[in-house]
């Protein structure tokens, strides 16, 4: 039998005998991976805006506040303000009526002081109106009042206290050319509504 024959009829189960002279195949070789690639810096330009945008947010946001409290501030003293003119004005205008009365036009008078007054100031002139009318119409008294000084103690937004100094030019039957009374009041006022009244006056000198 020729050695083509053996060849075609070996048995394939068993192991193989390189031909003198072939090379011993070596391990199956394994691809290697190579080393790693390299992965790109941020660009310093991208953080540095990055910083600039978070910092002009910041500055803006403390803007913004910085304007709200600064406008309520605003409004608040605006209103404060306001209430003490009002106030003031109240206080001059009960002095003015209560120190400028005729006893012609006294029921109007009379009607002014009320409007303008609350609580015990209100009360206790209305219960002398009467006693009051009697005494000018029986010595024909006329007076007129002048504010020469106006001025608040203390105020808030619902209560305030007035000095208010006042000159009141009297004309009766025993002086016809009249005379002039200086007075001193301090007053007392609360806000009622959306109006300041007087709750208390006296004279202090």
């Amino acid at each position: 039998m020729s050695s083509r024959d053996d060849a075609a009829t070996a048995d394939p189960s068993q192991p193989t005998t390189p031909a003198p002279g072939s090379p011993t195949p070596g391990p199956a070789e394994v691809p290697t991976a190579g080393p790693a690639e390299p992965q790109p810096e941020p660009a310093p330009g991208r953080d540095r805006n990055r910083l600039l945008l978070i910092a002009g947010a910041a500055a803006l946001i403390l803007v913004l506040v910085a304007g709200l409290v600064l406008g309520f501030q605003v409004r608040r003293d605006a209103a404060d303000a306001t209430a003490r003119a009002d106030a003031l004005s109240a206080a001059r205008s009960s002095a003015l009526n209560l120190t400028s009365i005729d006893q012609e036009a006294f029921a109007e008078d009379v009607a002014a002081v009320l409007d303008g007054a609350t609580g015990e100031f209100r009360s206790d002139f209305a219960a002398r109106a009467g006693d009051l009318e009697q005494l000018l119409t029986e010595n024909e008294v006329i007076a007129e009042g002048r504010v020469l000084e106006a001025g608040l103690v203390r105020s808030d937004r619902n209560s305030a206290t007035a000095l208010v100094v006042v000159d009141s030019t009297v004309r009766n039957t025993a002086t016809p050319d009249g005379r002039v009374n200086s007075y001193r009041m301090r007053l007392e006022l609360e806000k009622v509504g959306d109006r300041w009244l007087t709750s208390v006056l006296e004279f202090v000198g």
